[in-house]
């Protein structure tokens, strides 16, 4: 007969059978939804993700928010998905808090000896990031095979072991990996229908008769979102929140200009980035494989977000070579309006380019054609 266990806290380390007593969830697979004890648990197995090509755990590097664990979608082979049965439990983990469950994530320790038994070690509570709840990841499998997999971004929600046996080993050489252009769409921050109709994007006003350069007002800012995105449905207005609503200008600009180069037959996608050194990979928005372009979008052409992008840019593109091309890429920032003459003189010093939307849904600057 089983022992019961009333509690079980960070660090403690159990079977599943015991944590299926306190917690919920089913007896087997990486996701266990419990509706009646308001969880979802999800089980890593260091030994499992390394045969599929990735890595769960905590990243060394912190933000201002604080620790990130990285934790990898269900599917063990081909593309994950949130769509139908094979994208359920990754349905699960990005619907949480909508349906008012907490995230648990237990990590595999060892076996009972003599009986086979699986014992897991519990770190704690957690929540999607959100502002980045998940991204999108190009791994080589265990047949050998790429295939993109889902990486999603958890934050501690309350007390959680943290220790360095669960860190993210560190790259051992930089690389940078041209992968294809994935889009990120607006499930990731709520699954219900819009009711109310499209967000409004920031005004952008041109003076009649003058140049593509001139400055327009700054449109306001609210954050910033740094990997490939593309919606392709509409988030309510009583869902989206200042942040969501800048992420989700960005996204539908990144969108509309990778298919305005994919319709002028260029081939597009983005880079994947790890340093040396770092726990963290970094990803692109967009790249024009035919004529060696790198892009960083911004859902505004505020002060704040040119800058940021300038940074960005002027760090991703040291990295990216290809064999069709010499040297590093020409460097573009994609905005959704023009820039203020000062923001131009200042991409000019660091040799970047601006591309943006004008009021009639053409882009300005150095399009392809």
């Amino acid at each position: 007969m089983t022992a019961s266990v009333e509690v079980i806290n960070p660090g403690d380390v159990h079977t599943r059978a015991k944590i299926r007593a306190v917690f919920g969830g089913s007896p087997q697979g990486g996701i266990c939804p419990s509706g009646h004890k308001n969880s979802v648990n999800l089980y890593s197995d260091p030994d499992v993700g390394e045969q599929a090509g990735y890595y769960d755990g905590w990243l060394a590097e912190q933000d201002d928010l604080g620790p990130v664990f990285e934790y990898t979608g269900a599917g063990k082979s081909g593309d994950q998905t949130f769509d139908g049965t094979a994208g359920s439990g990754n349905r699960a983990i990005l619907r949480h808090a909508e349906q008012g469950r907490v995230l648990r994530v237990f990590t595999r320790v060892g076996k009972i000896p003599g009986s086979g038994k699986k014992t897991h070690r519990y770190l704690g509570m957690f929540t999607l990031d959100g502002m980045q709840p998940y991204v999108w990841r190009r791994v080589h499998g265990e047949d050998g095979q790429d295939r993109s997999v889902i990486v999603f971004r958890l934050r501690p929600d309350g007390t959680v072991q943290h220790v360095a046996q669960d860190v993210i080993p560190p790259a051992e050489e930089t690389t940078a990996e041209f992968v294809a252009y994935q889009a990120v769409t607006a499930a990731m921050f709520q699954s219900e229908p819009a009711t109310t109709g499209a967000l409004p994007l920031p005004k952008q006003r041109v003076r009649k008769g003058t140049s593509g350069r001139k400055a327009t007002p700054n449109a306001e800012t609210s954050g910033t979102f740094v990997v490939p995105e593309a919606f392709g449905t509409k988030l309510s207005i009583r869902a989206a929140t200042a942040a969501t609503i800048a992420v989700r200008h960005e996204a539908e600009l990144t969108q509309a200009y990778q298919a305005h180069l994919e319709s002028a037959g260029h081939k597009t996608g983005a880079f994947q980035i790890k340093v040396k050194g770092l726990t963290s990979t970094l990803r692109t928005d967009l790249y024009d494989a035919t004529d060696h372009v790198l892009y960083e979008a911004k859902g505004s052409n505020s002060r704040e977000d040119i800058r940021m992008a300038l940074g960005q840019i002027l760090d991703y593109s040291r990295y990216i070579k290809t064999s069709e091309h010499e040297g590093e890429p020409k460097r573009v920032i994609l905005l959704p309006a023009a820039p203020t003459p000062d923001m131009y003189t200042l991409l000019d010093r660091y040799d970047v380019q601006v591309v943006y939307r004008s009021d009639d849904g053409h882009f300005v600057g150095p399009v392809a054609s």
